[in-house]
């Protein structure tokens, strides 16, 4: 209850008590490193995130949304890009049809640059969560790398319009309709 309300700290509390109860064999074990590793990631410490997402992995190491979660979060930090990739690609392998995977390895693909597998993941991605902003972002920065200009000022001007889209994303998306990326 607590992580969906946004209230890590206290998820993290809880988390860290059951922990203490767990045989590390357990099945579970596993699954409550991944929900406090991400409280953490979301709280912002990514240390204690890493730590316990990637100590989920030696337990579970086929575990795709664990796989996910932590290749996405060194995406956004652009920590481990190679390896994020490489993650990201086996996760995919084992859940070809996750939207957020998908958008992952395709936002994985823009940022080393190869823009054209990029957009092959980043357009099924829109296509199966047409309202999430981020997908649609992600989809009109590659457009835009790939000087399809129209096209990406359209998605992202879509985000501006989504219900789930938050206000600091709205002002970056304004500034990229106006000046568009700028280090292309």
């Amino acid at each position: 209850m607590h992580k969906n309300a946004k209230r890590y700290i206290e998820a993290i509390s809880f988390y860290d008590q059951i922990l203490l109860k767990m045989d590390v064999n357990s099945d579970l074990y596993a699954e409550i490193l991944y929900r406090r590793g991400g409280s953490y990631e979301r709280s912002g410490d990514y240390i204690k995130a890493d730590k316990d997402l990637l100590k989920s992995l030696e337990a579970n190491p086929d575990d795709a949304y664990v796989l996910n979660y932590l290749a996405y979060s060194w995406l956004e930090r652009e920590h481990k890009i190679e390896t994020a990739l490489k993650m990201l690609e086996k996760a995919y392998a084992a859940r070809s049809n996750d939207p957020y995977i998908i958008d992952s390895i395709g936002w994985a693909y823009y940022l080393v640059e190869e823009y054209e597998k990029a957009e092959n993941f980043l357009k099924r991605a829109v296509e199966l969560m047409p309202q999430d902003p981020i997908v649609n972002d992600h989809y009109g920065d590659i457009l835009w790398q790939l000087d399809r200009k129209i096209q990406a000022r359209y998605f992202w001007q879509a985000v501006l319009n989504l219900d789930e889209t938050e206000d600091p994303m709205k002002e970056t998306i304004k500034n990229k309709l106006i000046e568009g990326l700028k280090n292309s």
